[in-house]
C-alpha cells in the first residue's frame, strides 16, 4: 500500500480512538456520578458536568498522540503495552494540567475514563484487524497488484516492501513486456481485476508506452518506480513512497485522493447504516409482497462488477419470476438499448409489483447492504452484471469500472432507462469519474430523491 494512502488510514484510526478515550472518560464520569448515589459507599459528590468539559477534546487529541508515539499504529508493536502506556500518559498529562489550573476535577474519573479509552482503542485496533483477515477484506478491500517488468527486479522490489505496505496488497504476480503483448495485458486486467500496475522502470515507459495506454484506457492505476531511494516525497497528486523509493502514483480518478476516498466510504458506512435502520419497516413491507405475489426467493442475488471489475454479489428485492435469467437469452432479439447491456419495457419476465418497485428503485433498497460491506458506494457508476462487461466492445467502457459501484450517479438523475445509448450511459459515468468531489455526491444525491419518488425513467 503506498504511503499516502496508509497515513490517511493511519488518521482515519486516530480520529476514532481519539473518539473512544473522549467516549472513556465520558463513560467514567457517568459511572462515577451513579457510584455516589449509592450511600454504602461512602463517595463525594461530583462536581457539575460542565467543569470539566474541556477535558473530553484534550482526551482526543492526547490519547491518539501518546498511542502514535508507543508504536500502536504499528504491525511490529504490541497494542495491549503500547495502549496501556498511552492511557497512563494521557491520564498523567491530564492530572498534572488539572494541579497547574487548579481545577477541582476527580482523579478517579480521569484514571478511569483513560483506562476505558485504551481498552476502547484496543477493541477497535482488534475488530479492525479481525475485519481485514476476513474473506470480504481480501475479496473487496485489498488492492490487486501487478508488477510489470522483468521477474528479478520485481523480487528485488517486493523484498523492500515493509509489512505495512504489504498487509493489504494482493499479488497477482507479474508481467513481461518481452515476452507478451498489451492485448495479453487487457485480458489479464479483466480477468483478475487488477488495481494498480508497479511499473519496473521509469527509464524504460517510453519502450512500453503502449502498455501504459492500455492502463489508462482501462481505467487502473499506475505506480511509475523511478528508482530515487529514500528521495523525499511532496504531497503533489503523483508523487509517493512504496519500499522506500520514490514512485510516481497516476490515478485512474485523478480527483480522487486517499483522505477524500475515506471520507467518502464514511459517509457510505453512516448512511447506509442510517437507512437500514430508518427503511426496515418499508423493507419488511416489500418483502412480504414479493413472497405473497410470486413463487421465489424474497431476495435476487446477482454477480456483478465491482471495483476495477471485481466480482460481487448484488442484493436486490426479487421482480421477476423465477428462472428469469434462463428466459434471457431468448428476448435478446428484443433489447431496447444500443451496447452490451440488455434493458427493455415491456418485459414478460415481471412480477405484478415489479412496475411500481421498479420506477421507485424501491427493489434496490437491500443494496444498502452491500455498501456497508465495501462492495458498492451510495454514489458511483451503476454496477453490471459480469456477462455484460464481458461484451464491451470498447475497452475504454471499463474505465467506469475505476470507482466503486453506486446506487445512484448522474445517469439515475438524467433519465436512467430513457437513456438508451450505452455510449451516452459511459459518458455520463466518466463525467461523473473525471469530476468527482463530495460536493458532486452531495448534489446527486439530493438529486436523486425527485427523481426516485416521481419515478423519472423507472420502469
Amino acid at each position: 500500500m503506498l504511503a499516502q494512502t496508509r497515513q490517511t488510514r493511519t488518521r482515519a484510526r486516530q480520529i476514532c480512538d481519539g473518539a473512544l478515550f473522549a467516549f472513556g472518560l465520558l463513560l467514567a464520569y457517568f459511572l462515577r456520578a451513579w457510584l455516589a448515589r449509592i450511600d454504602a459507599l461512602g463517595l463525594s459528590p461530583l462536581e457539575p458536568f460542565s467543569e470539566m468539559l474541556w477535558t473530553l477534546p484534550v482526551a482526543a487529541v492526547l490519547g491518539p498522540f501518546f498511542l502514535c508515539a508507543r508504536g500502536f499504529y504499528s504491525r511490529r508493536s504490541s497494542k495491549y503495552f503500547a495502549a496501556l502506556a498511552a492511557a497512563a500518559l494521557t491520564a498523567f498529562t491530564l492530572i498534572v494540567a488539572l494541579f497547574l489550573l487548579r481545577e477541582q476535577i476527580a482523579r478517579s474519573v480521569i484514571l478511569l475514563g483513560c483506562a476505558l479509552g485504551g481498552a476502547f482503542a484496543c477493541a477497535r485496533a482488534a475488530l479492525t484487524a479481525r475485519l481485514s483477515a476476513t474473506r470480504l477484506a481480501n475479496e473487496q478491500w485489498s488492492e490487486r497488484v501487478l508488477w510489470f517488468g522483468d521477474a528479478v527486479s520485481n523480487k528485488q522490489h517486493r523484498a523492500a516492501l515493509s509489512p505495512d505496505e504489504t498487509a493489504h496488497v494482493e499479488d497477482c504476480g507479474d508481467f513481461d513486456p518481452a515476452e507478451k503483448t498489451p492485448a495479453e495485458l487487457a485480458a489479464l486486467l479483466h480477468e483478475r481485476a487488477i488495481n494498480t500496475i508497479i511499473f519496473s522502470s521509469l527509464s524504460e515507459l517510453a519502450a512500453h508506452r503502449a502498455f501504459l495506454d492500455c492502463c489508462m484506457r482501462e481505467g487502473v492505476s499506475v505506480v511509475l518506480r523511478t528508482g530515487m531511494d529514500g528521495a523525499p516525497v511532496t504531497t503533489g497528486a503523483e508523487l509517493d513512497m512504496l519500499g522506500g523509493e520514490c514512485v510516481i502514483h497516476c490515478r485512474a480518478a485523478h480527483r480522487a485522493s486517499p483522505a477524500d476516498l475515506a471520507l467518502k466510504r464514511a459517509c457510505d458506512i453512516a448512511l447506509s447504516v442510517v437507512a437500514l435502520i430508518v427503511f426496515s419497516p418499508l423493507a419488511l413491507a416489500i418483502a412480504l409482497v414479493v413472497k405473497f405475489t410470486s413463487r421465489g426467493p424474497v431476495l435476487f442475488r446477482q454477480t456483478r462488477a465491482g471495483l476495477n471489475g471485481r466480482p460481487f454479489t448484488m442484493l436486490k428485492f426479487r421482480t421477476m419470476r423465477e428462472g428469469a435469467e434462463n428466459e434471457r437469452p431468448a428476448l435478446d432479439a428484443h433489447n431496447e438499448m444500443r451496447g452490451p447491456v440488455f434493458k427493455i419495457a415491456d418485459d414478460p419476465r415481471l412480477t405484478p409489483p415489479a412496475r411500481f418497485l421498479r420506477r421507485h428503485a424501491l427493489d434496490e433498497l437491500p443494496q444498502f447492504w452491500n455498501v456497508l460491506r465495501g462492495e458498492m458506494s451510495i454514489v458511483g457508476p451503476r454496477p453490471l452484471p459480469d456477462y455484460e462487461t464481458a461484451r464491451f466492445g470498447d475497452d475504454a467502457h471499463r474505465r467506469r469500472q475505476s470507482m466503486r459501484p453506486g446506487l445512484t450517479c448522474i445517469w439515475q438523475i438524467k433519465g436512467r432507462n430513457d437513456i438508451i445509448d450505452f455510449e451516452e450511459w459511459v459518458r455520463l459515468d466518466l463525467a461523473y469519474i473525471d469530476n468527482w468531489s463530495l460536493w458532486l455526491d452531495a448534489r446527486i444525491m439530493l438529486a436523486t430523491i425527485p427523481a426516485v419518488i416521481l419515478g423519472k425513467g423507472g420502469r
